[in-house]
């Protein structure tokens, strides 16, 4: 892509290394330039916890599960990282790390066939979102 800005648009993602449902991130981040930085669409019905992802360490001794009602799970891949020191002296290069974030589409705001993202005064906020760690 020519941009990072969101255009509206749900693609369908078997046979790319946007297919996620089979694959590591790891094995196919060299095909995604830049690295991942997308929201990706989770099939489940408005209002119920779905699973959204599962992470785990090569060797699968640790391992993160996430659960929610969002729409979507967002996944970043440190791209932007630059060797960065951190504690004990390590250091962070780019695709270092990994963030997932569950979260309404960006640009819902403008886009009608998005779930709604306005909040108005008066009204509650609630969403489900489970972090389950395992080692």
């Amino acid at each position: 892509p020519k941009t990072i800005l969101p255009t509206g648009e749900i693609v369908k993602t078997k046979g790319t290394p946007f297919n996620l449902d089979v694959s590591r991130i790891g094995d196919h981040i060299s095909n995604v330039p830049g690295g991942y930085d997308h929201t990706f669409h989770l099939c489940g019905k408005s209002g119920f916890v779905v699973p959204a992802a599962e992470i785990s360490s090569k060797d699968l001794k640790y391992r993160i599960r996430i659960l929610t009602d969002q729409p979507g799970i967002h996944v970043y891949s440190g791209n932007f990282l630059n060797g960065a020191k951190g504690k004990n002296g390590a250091v962070y290069d780019k695709h270092s790390g990994i963030a997932l974030e569950a979260q309404n589409f960006p640009n819902a705001v403008n886009m009608p066939s998005f779930p709604n993202c306005i909040l108005r005064m008066g009204e509650e906020y609630r969403k489900n979102i489970t972090f389950s760690f395992y080692c």
